[in-house]
């Protein structure tokens, strides 16, 4: 799953049908295993799908949170579903890099080929 974090509150797809309760959207990161826990309601439920709305704090897209998550959706005595959830950020936080250039005009230079033998 692929989650762009752009606003306070995003929609979640799960194929999961018994999604039921007071539901939470749990990210796991994997280097550092701390939780995030994020409350999470149930916007529309069907045969077939069930709908979240996940509530993200304020400034959640400004720390730099772009990366692979563990992620979980469960209520206080039931685990859902579990998976890998990819969080993309706009603008995705400071890194504390600066881009490199050299001044010299031909850096960018792109080589021309004329001939190749074919082996």
């Amino acid at each position: 799953m692929t989650l762009y974090v752009n606003n306070t509150t995003e929609f979640v797809t799960t194929n999961n049908i018994e999604v039921v309760g007071d539901v939470s959207f749990i990210l796991t990161g994997g280097y550092s295993k701390t939780d995030t826990i994020l409350p999470a309601t149930i916007v529309f439920q069907n045969a077939r799908y069930t709908k979240l709305e996940v509530t993200f704090p304020a400034d959640f897209k400004d720390q730099h949170k772009n990366g692979i998550y563990y992620y979980t959706i469960s209520n206080p005595s039931t685990i859902f579903e579990k998976g890998y959830c990819k969080i993309i950020t706009q603008p995705g936080g400071e890194t504390g890099t600066i881009s490199y250039d050299s001044g010299v005009i031909t850096e960018e230079r792109k080589s021309d080929v004329y001939f190749r033998p074919n082996y």
